[in-house]
């Protein structure tokens, strides 16, 4: 059976975090939000609040998506306030947060060509873990990418994070094309590599200085160590699927 689409995860895949990221400075725009909403609690009583509530909420090792908003609400609500997450001074801190993380991220520099040449052959979707959906489109959109997606999937917009199937099948869903059909490209081999493969997909493990083993074993049916080398590592991949090699 051919390959019809190729789905990519989003950070660390399409796009990286700087080394030099400083996580205070989101921070420090969302509490000065909060201010000019009329909220009235020091920096650092939100900042220790938060990250308090954002390593609870990773230590749980759960596949269930919580969103962002969640962190602020939940954070607020330690000095007395009760908001909701469409509250406007929850929406507003949460983009005062996103903006200069989008900023902050880079791009390899052959991602547009090689998304621009496998288009031409594939569908292409984006299958991320965030738990804010504007942001990763607004960041695609930032690097001019937005445009090659037939789909962006966020965990968000799901309620589930890789590697549960359940986001992996709303992607396919969203292309209307099977497992058997598609191939997953991603950095980690745990919720990319490992969720996508559980779900039937054929995968492509991005290999990273940042990859790291998992309890399983687990091997991508390839690797590449440059996103550009994407396109030879599909057509070799398909020429397997095939029974051309």
């Amino acid at each position: 059976m051919r390959i019809k689409a190729v789905f990519f995860d989003f950070g660390g895949t399409l796009v990286d975090t700087p080394p030099l990221y400083d996580y205070e400075i989101s921070l420090l725009q969302l509490h000065r939000s909060l201010l000019k909403n009329g909220i009235s609690v020091s920096y650092e009583d939100y900042k220790k609040a938060h990250i308090e509530i954002r390593d609870k909420i990773y230590s749980r090792n759960s596949v269930r998506e919580v969103l962002f908003g969640l962190r602020v609400s939940e954070a607020l609500s330690r000095f007395g306030y009760s908001l909701k997450l469409t509250d406007k001074i929850i929406t507003e801190a949460t983009e005062a947060f996103m903006e200069p993380w989008i900023q902050a991220r880079t791009m390899e520099k052959h991602v547009p060509l090689v998304l621009r040449t496998l288009i031409k052959k594939f569908k292409l979707g984006v299958v991320s873990n965030f738990g804010h959906s504007p942001t990763v489109r607004k960041t695609l959109e930032r690097f001019d990418l937005a445009r090659f997606f037939d789909a962006i999937v966020v965990s968000a917009d799901v309620g589930w994070r890789k590697p549960s199937p359940k986001i992996f099948q709303k992607a396919l869903q969203a292309l209307r094309v099977s497992a058997s059909e598609s191939v997953f490209v991603g950095d980690e081999l745990d919720h990319d590599i490992e969720g996508a493969q559980n779900v039937g997909m054929r995968t492509v493990l991005l290999k990273k200085p940042s990859t790291m083993e998992t309890k399983h074993k687990v091997e991508p049916d390839a690797t590449i160590c440059e996103f550009k080398e994407l396109p030879r590592a599909l057509e070799s991949l398909e020429a397997r699927v095939l029974g051309l090699q």
